[in-house]
């Protein structure tokens, strides 16, 4: 497959924009993993550092009722007996409420404290609702975890770890309970999506998730219907799409509360600048696109039309159409030039080829009329030559009949300037010929059988005769006996050179003289070579004659007839549709 210029130049603007556009879109790819990799790992540290906080002010908490567990005071009111006074009792009682007063204060989170001694039905607690001993206060889960209920976090523990419902039988004499507000933990998602941004909540199983002042429910509902949150025991992130946006979703387990705290951030924000770039360059792209585009279309309309007209010309002319010309732009550019400059050379060209041509042709003429004036004299002498022998013979008859058929050829030939005739002329004078031969000896018969659609065919004028006499002369005079000559014609349909010729050949056989294969290829090269004394000057002169009007393979050919005798054959070759004349191709 041949490749123009043009389409060399549009497959190099191809291969020079694509890979720009695959290694950007690869390197853009890359950033955007990057970045978001990045902000995962980020919002991770920042989730986790937050997950600390919290988790560390309610071990903080955790801590407040070991402290007091073990607290002097408390372990004193335990073990008073009914000995003890009042006094003794009250001054207690208000230094523990004081000490819980002290702790609840020390800690930034509102919280509450509460001390349950169920031996003494006492119940010591900074709510002001929480004073009266009550025995549902016993029925709480296994201590030693937060639990989420009646809208609080609550921890408790006692002093003796078999706890059940019935503390009386198991020896606990003393039940800490600590509860924070989930407002505490609402203010710090707040103040983390303030500072970081993002929807954080705290999902603990079993329970409504606790979320921030300003949360989305559709978004927190999204994330909870696609994430399983229940058991998670690692941190990590999560990346889905809520509301035609892509979030990512970071969660970090609160080790206290056995939760999972969970922070969506929009993705699309973040890569929102990256979007804005890779749209700068797809624009850029498409511009260049655009651009390349324009620069092809102007290539093709300026070089390659140039160009393919040039070689269209080129082979106008090669083809012998020397009147092909260019349309001529008016841009002034080097094809402009180059358009006029192959104008001239074909005006040129065509002008030199007509006059050679016309050399030739006139050439050619002179050359069949000098052909054609040596038949005259060379058929004139054996006219002569025959008339002198009949006279001397007293052929009387046959010196009329010589006369009359030489004036009769002399009236033919002289009749007009024009040397062509048909082949019905040629076959008369022909008979005329062989009668005359006939009446000069008793041994000589001839045929003449030409199909009719030869009979108004042009044809050179004596160019049947001069092969008839050889015939005569060196074929049925030597030979001893009787001989026959036969005229006979055919023509058909041949291919030369991708045209359609028609083929005419006219056949003049004898039975005289048979001549060897090596005398009929000597005879061949003869008639194709300058004239010399071997052959006669009627033979060659056919011959030459009709190769330089014909050309291609007309001519004489020889062939030997197998029962003896000699074949010869004129052909010539016509073109079979021909549209213009001789001077056709030539402007």
């Amino acid at each position: 497959m041949k490749f123009t210029v043009f389409a060399k130049t549009v497959i190099l603007l191809i291969c020079l924009l694509v890979p720009i556009l695959l290694l950007y879109t690869y390197a853009n790819q890359a950033n955007v993993d990057m970045v978001v990799e990045e902000k995962q790992q980020s919002s991770l540290n920042q989730f986790n550092y937050f997950s600390s906080q919290v988790d560390k002010n309610i071990e903080q908490l955790s801590l407040y009722g070991l402290t007091l567990l073990r607290d002097p005071s408390i372990l004193h009111y335990r073990y008073m007996t009914e000995t003890t006074s009042q006094y003794e009792k009250n001054s207690i009682y208000l230094d523990i409420l004081d000490k819980l007063s002290l702790y609840q204060s020390t800690s930034r989170w509102k919280n509450d404290i509460t001390i349950l001694l169920p031996q003494a039905e006492l119940v010591l607690s900074t709510k002001a609702s929480r004073t009266v001993f009550n025995e549902n206060m016993l029925k709480y889960p296994q201590p030693g975890q937060w639990q989420l209920d009646e809208g609080g976090f609550t921890f408790f523990f006692t002093d003796n770890y078999e706890w059940n419902a019935k503390p009386a039988t198991t020896g606990v004499r003393t039940v800490m309970e600590i509860n924070f507000d989930p407002m505490n933990i609402v203010a710090m998602l707040d103040d983390f999506k303030e500072a970081q941004g993002g929807d954080p909540f705290l999902y603990v199983p079993g329970n409504d998730p606790l979320l921030n002042r300003s949360a989305d429910p559709d978004l927190v509902q999204a994330i909870m219907e696609n994430m399983p949150l229940n058991g998670l025991d690692s941190e990590g992130n999560h990346q889905l799409e809520a509301g035609g946006k892509q979030y990512l979703v970071s969660y970090v387990p609160s080790k206290q509360l056995h939760g999972v705290y969970v922070n969506p951030i929009v993705l699309d924000d973040l890569l929102t600048p990256m979007d804005k770039s890779r749209n700068m360059f797809v624009t850029s792209i498409l511009l260049l696109l655009a651009l390349s585009i324009g620069a092809a279309l102007l290539l093709y309309r300026k070089v390659q039309i140039p160009i393919y007209r040039l070689m269209q010309g080129l082979q106008q002319i090669r083809k012998g159409q020397l009147s092909t010309r260019i349309p001529v732009d008016h841009s002034r550019d080097e094809f402009a030039y180059l358009t006029q400059s192959f104008n001239h050379m074909a005006e040129q060209i065509q002008e030199l080829i007509e006059k050679v041509y016309e050399e030739r042709i006139r050439s050619r003429e002179a050359t069949l009329k000098h052909l054609q004036s040596q038949i005259n004299p060379h058929f004139l002498y054996n006219c002569l030559f025959y008339i002198k022998n009949m006279t001397q013979l007293g052929h009387s008859e046959a010196v009329i009949a010589m006369s009359l058929s030489l004036g009769d050829y002399y009236r033919y030939i002289t009749r007009d300037e024009n040397d062509m005739t048909t082949v019905e002329e040629e076959i008369r004078l022909l008979d005329n010929y062989l009668s005359i031969q006939q009446m000069r000896t008793n041994r000589l018969s001839y045929e003449i059988a030409v199909p009719q659609e030869l009979m108004q065919q042009q044809i050179p004028r004596l160019l049947i005769q001069p092969i008839v006499e050889n015939a005569v002369i060196h074929g049925i005079e030597p030979s001893e006996g009787s001989g026959h000559i036969v005229v006979t014609g055919m023509s058909a349909k041949e291919q030369i050179q991708g045209k359609s010729f028609n083929r005419y050949s006219l056949f003049v056989d004898n039975d005289g003289v048979t001549l060897t294969s090596e005398e009929i290829e000597e005879l061949e090269r003869e008639v194709n070579e300058p004239m010399g004394e071997e052959i006669g000057t009627g033979t060659w002169n056919v011959h030459q004659r009709l190769v330089t009007r014909y050309g291609h393979s007309s001519g004489l050919h020889f062939a030997a007839i197998p029962y003896g005798g000699l074949s010869v054959e004129i052909r010539w070759f016509e073109e079979e549709e021909q549209s213009h004349d001789e001077s056709n191709g030539r402007g």
